[in-house]
């Protein structure tokens, strides 16, 4: 049970359903994904370089723009050691160096422009055109923080909408559904929220794509917010990234699976649902004919290569026993360039909580809700080994785990509902479960953003340390002090993880502490059914 001080905390929010969920909700992802904003330096979450010139460019007209194509920026954005090669690099995929090998813009750099490349340079503009714009006021690490503020803002408003929809359902089925959008939101997808990278905002989407359609198909919720979310997130999905149409298609497939003809039939009649699906189709059409226009089709050219990518059958034994358990971990555990390990522990417990929610969905489930999650895990790991097979043919690895989050983020969501859904779970068990858990994931997301902000500090002793003994791989586990410190000596950035920390364990708290449940709200609709008949 929390302590004294932790129920005082959780008088001051109220009680946590409909749009006050979606106010706490909030509240917690902006108050991570700032301090991920503020913790890191330029660089340090993945490709953020890159995505930064994309999205000055874009501010500055430089719209139209090629694979690697050359684009003007200021001097400012391009200080001494952060460069788009990743030979140029100093610190980009060196762990036993730190942040303070990058060079601070000297004066008046601001004013002087520069021709750099970008691998982002031929992404969809419309997200660079919304974070961007402080970048082109700002173009020094103030405009990176800013821009880094506005994609927390986006995705935090994504992800709140999918857990009050997810609060929304949970009277007579229990919280395993909010449980599910909680568990989708690992630590690697919480560190993308704080960075300029249109990859956060694509996991994002995809939660909340993944938890309206639930909602909407199997669930029958019929209320105009839960559409609008569905509305929203799919056409942002739909322009982010290359992908986001394929990744859209999958949800719909996957979902319209286990919804009954009926309710189909019944949703295409609606006028709403017509409105919205035409504003997706528009979206979609959209994105792909920029992926046509900007020839941003295919795998990139150029990836990460540490040492000879072995052929035949070696490449397979090497796929199936070293970069198989790489992507796996980099679901959970691998933040920054995918290189940044939180302690093993706790991205054990993640799996474990999820493994052990889609077993029990798969053997109670039926065959159907099987079908469905298969198909979900299956689908985003044939992705990761195709892609990186056709990586292998050029001599280098391409893939990681967070790739495939925004179809994998379906698989915890569809069976955290089946198993509240289905009564497979009882739900004061399910309160107990989720209470329990909470205290072991969400300090997690804490831990990694401190494991991530000593990698940058102070580094590690070695390029692959052992972070299950993180005390003897670096010279330091102090986040105040270090090589490179982030602005207001990590005090803004540490205090914006604790808050953020007690904001999401107060939201589960107030999700599932609404009193005594009585035997009509412990029991699914089916059971109910079954009871009067």
């Amino acid at each position: 049970m929390p302590s004294a001080a932790f129920r005082s905390v959780l008088r001051l929010l109220p009680r946590s359903t409909g749009p006050r969920a979606f106010v706490a909700a909030f509240l917690g992802f902006f108050l991570l994904g700032a301090a991920w904003s503020v913790a890191l330096p330029y660089d340090g979450p993945p490709d953020e370089f890159r995505h930064v010139v994309r999205a000055y460019g874009v501010l500055d007209g430089q719209i139209a723009a090629r694979v690697n194509a050359q684009v003007t920026v200021p001097r400012s954005l391009v200080p001494a050691g952060v460069a788009d090669d990743d030979a140029a690099s100093c610190m980009r995929w060196k762990l036993d160096v730190s942040a303070g090998c990058v060079s601070a813009p000297a004066p008046g750099d601001e004013s002087r422009m520069v021709e750099t490349t970008s691998g982002a340079a031929n992404y969809n503009p419309l997200y660079y055109a919304v974070v961007g714009w402080p970048l082109k006021l700002a173009p020094d690490f103030t405009g990176v923080v800013a821009a880094r503020l506005l994609t927390c803002l986006l995705t935090s408003a994504l992800l709140a909408g999918a857990v009050a929809v997810a609060v929304r359902l949970m009277p007579g089925r229990g919280p395993l559904m909010l449980g599910g959008v909680l568990l989708a939101l690992t630590p690697v997808a919480v560190n993308l929220t704080g960075a300029v990278n249109p990859a956060g905002p694509e996991i994002a989407a995809a939660v909340a794509v993944w938890t309206a359609l639930i909602a909407i198909l199997m669930a029958r919720d019929d209320s105009k917010g839960t559409l609008a979310l569905f509305g929203f997130s799919a056409g942002t999905l739909a322009v982010l990234r290359e992908l986001g149409i394929g990744w859209l298609l999958a949800a719909l497939a996957v979902t319209a699976f286990g919804a009954q003809r009926e309710r189909m039939a019944e949703l295409a009649r609606r006028p709403a649902v017509r409105a919205w699906a035409a504003a997706v189709a528009a979206a979609a059409v959209f994105g792909a004919a920029w992926i046509l226009l900007s020839t941003q089709g295919g795998i990139p050219a150029v990836g990460k290569t540490t040492n000879a990518v072995p052929q035949g059958t070696e490449l397979w034994v090497k796929e199936l026993t070293h970069r198989v358990p790489f992507y796996t971990s980099g679901l959970v555990g691998l933040t920054s360039y995918g290189d940044v390990a939180i302690p093993f522990p706790l991205t054990l417990a993640w799996f474990v909580a999820v493994g052990a929610l889609l077993v029990a969905v798969a053997r109670k489930a039926g065959v159907r809700v099987l079908l469905q999650l298969a198909a979900i895990v299956v689908g985003g790991y044939l992705f990761l080994v195709g892609a990186d097979l056709k990586a292998a043919a050029s001599n280098w690895w391409f893939s990681q785990g967070r790739y495939a989050l925004p179809l994998l983020v379906g698989a915890p969501i569809l069976a955290g509902f089946a198993a509240a859904d289905r009564g497979l779970v009882a739900v004061p068990r399910q309160v107990r479960l989720m209470r329990r858990a909470a205290w072991v994931l969400i300090p997690a997301q804490a831990v990694a953003l401190w494991i991530t902000m000593i990698r940058f500090e102070h580094a590690f002793t070695s390029r692959h340390p052992n972070l299950f003994f993180l005390f003897g791989e670096t010279s330091s586990v102090n986040p105040f002090s270090g090589a490179w410190t982030p602005p207001g000596a990590a005090v803004p950035a540490v205090l914006l993880g604790v808050a953020g920390t007690v904001a999401l364990l107060t939201l589960v708290y107030r999700a599932t502490g609404s009193g005594p449940i009585s035997d009509v709200h412990s029991v699914t609709i089916r059971e109910r059914y079954i009871r009067i008949s």
